[in-house]
C-alpha cells in the first residue's frame, strides 16, 4: 500500500475548486456577452427552449475534506489551534520553527506535555505490539498509544492541552457550524440528521485519509532519494556522515533508523518503530516544574495499560529521520535545539555527562529526567560508551552525519547538467 500512495498525485485543494454559484455566474456572465465560445446560453428548436448544459462541481472527497479539516482552527475550543498549527508542512510536518512545547488548552495557554512528532512516514507504523523478543514496535505517539492515523488524528482533538473539545457534542456542534459541513456528510455518506457520533467519525476519517492519501506525507523527494536513484551523487563529507551513521562501531544510527528500505520495499523509512530509553535531559516546562512529576513514555502517564510494566518506564519511540534538519526542537520533551547537539549527545552521554546534565554541589545529575528504579533500561552500546572511554564519534564525524541527515530533507531538486 505504501508504495501506491507515496507515487499517488497530489489531489487539488479543496480551495482552489471553484464553488458551483461561481461557476453559475461564470456562464451567465459569458452568455450576456456573447462568450462562451461563440455560442449563446440557449437555444431554440422547435418552439422549446433549454438551458446550456452546466457542468456539476465535482463533489469534493473525503481527503480532500481532511486537507481543509487539517488546517480549520475552529475545531479547537480556543479557535486557535488546528492540526496545522503543530504539524507544519513547511518544517516536515512537525513543531513550528521556533517553537518548544505546542500551546493549546480551551484558552490556548496550556503547555503540551511532549513536542509534536513529524506526520510523516507513518504508513508501516503499524499498531503497537510485542515482537517474539517482547521488544515494543510500532504505533503511534511518542508512546505508541495509537494503533491507526484514525486513532491518532482523533486524539488532539479532545486532548485537555491540545484542542481541548469537552467531548464528542461539543466537537460535533463546531463541525455542524462550518460551512462545509455538508459536503463532509456527503463524502462520509451520512444523513442531513447525523448523530454526533457520526459527524465526528467522518471528520476523524476524513483526516486520517488525507494523511494517507496526499503525497505531502510520504514525498520521497529528498536528496538521498535522489542518490539512491542515481541522479544525484553525495558529497564526500556526505558520504562520509553515511558511513558513520550505519557503522555498528561508531554511530550505529542505522540499528534504529534503518537506512535501507525493508524487504518488499523500494525506499528506506529510516526508521524501524522501536522504543528505547535515552536518558535524554529534563526539560524546563509546565508539567516540570513539579519536581516529583515524570513523563515515563510506555508506561505513562498518556497511556496507562502498561503501567505496571517498569521494564518499559522511559522508553519511547523511534521517531523517523525523514525531514529531521526541519523538525526541531528534538526528542518527546523537546530538550534540545540544534541537530549537532543531537548528535553529540549521543556520543558523550555518558563519557561526558556534565556537557548535558545539570551539576549541583558538584556532582552531575546524570539522566536527571529518568528515576534511579529505571535505570536499567537505558539504551547501551554503540555510540554511548562508558565514563573514561573515549567517544565513539569524533567531532568530525558529528559534523558529517548531520551532513549526512540535511540529505534527508524532502523537497530536493537536482541541478540541470550545464552547457
Amino acid at each position: 500500500m505504501t508504495q501506491r500512495l507515496h507515487h499517488a498525485a497530489i489531489q487539488p485543494p479543496w480551495h482552489r475548486r471553484p464553488s458551483h454559484a461561481l461557476a453559475l455566474a461564470l456562464l451567465t456572465l459569458l452568455a450576456a456577452c456573447g462568450g462562451g465560445g461563440g455560442g449563446t446560453a440557449a437555444t431554440s428548436t422547435g418552439g422549446s427552449s433549454s438551458a446550456a448544459s452546466v457542468p456539476a462541481t465535482p463533489a469534493l472527497t473525503l481527503a480532500q475534506l481532511g486537507d481543509r479539516l487539517f488546517e480549520e482552527t475552529a475545531l479547537s475550543a480556543s479557535g486557535k489551534l488546528a492540526c496545522a498549527s503543530c504539524h507544519v508542512e513547511a518544517r516536515g510536518h512537525a513543531d513550528a520553527a521556533g517553537s518548544f512545547l505546542p500551546l493549546g488548552g480551551a484558552d490556548g495557554s496550556r503547555q503540551g506535555l511532549r513536542s509534536s512528532p513529524s506526520a510523516r512516514y507513518l504508513d508501516l507504523a503499524g499498531a503497537f505490539a510485542f515482537d517474539a523478543q517482547g521488544r515494543p514496535h510500532g504505533g503511534l505517539f511518542w508512546d505508541g498509544r495509537a494503533d491507526s492515523r484514525t486513532q491518532q488524528a482523533r486524539g488532539p482533538l479532545f486532548n485537555a492541552a491540545e484542542m481541548a473539545n469537552a467531548d464528542v457534542p461539543a466537537l460535533a456542534a463546531r463541525l455542524r457550524a462550518l460551512p462545509y459541513v455538508a459536503d463532509l456528510r456527503a463524502a462520509a455518506g451520512l444523513p442531513a440528521a447525523a448523530t454526533d457520533d457520526q459527524l465526528v467519525d467522518a471528520a476523524v476519517a476524513a483526516l486520517a485519509r488525507y494523511q494517507a492519501e496526499d503525497a505531502k506525507f510520504h514525498p520521497f523527494t529528498s536528496k538521498f532519494d535522489a542518490v539512491q536513484d542515481g541522479r544525484a551523487s553525495f558529497t564526500a563529507q556526505e558520504q562520509r556522515g553515511l558511513d558513520a551513521f550505519n557503522d555498528p562501531q561508531r554511530g550505529n544510527c542505522a540499528s534504529c533508523h534503518d537506512s535501507r528500505p525493508a524487504p518488499g520495499l523500494s525506499r528506506a523509512h529510516f526508521t524501524n518503530f522501536s522504543y528505547h530509553a535515552l536518558g535524554v535531559p529534563r526539560n524546563h516546562s509546565q508539567a516540570t516544574a513539579d519536581p516529583a512529576f515524570f513523563d515515563l513514555g510506555l508506561c505513562g502517564p498518556q497511556r496507562s495499560d502498561l503501567a505496571g510494566r517498569t521494564d518499559l518506564c522511559g522508553l519511547f519511540r523511534t521517531p523517523s529521520l525523514r525531514n529531521v534538519a526541519l523538525t526541531a526542537p528534538y526528542f518527546h520533551n523537546a530538550s534540545f535545539a540544534a541537530l549537532e547537539d543531537v548528535v553529540a549527545f549521543y556520543a558523550t552521554r555518558d563519557v561526558d555527562p556534565a556537557r548535558w546534565y545539570p551539576v549541583v554541589g558538584g556532582q552531575v545529575q546524570a539522566y536527571d529526567d529518568l528515576p534511579a528504579a529505571y535505570r536499567a533500561n537505558l539504551q547501551r552500546g554503540a555510540p554511548f560508551r562508558r565514563a573514561g572511554q573515549a567517544p565513539a564519534l569524533s567531532a568530525q564525524d558529528v559534523a558529517d552525519i548531520v551532513a549526512f541527515l540535511n540529505t534527508l530533507t524532502d523537497g530536493y531538486t537536482v541541478a540541470p547538467p550545464a552547457n
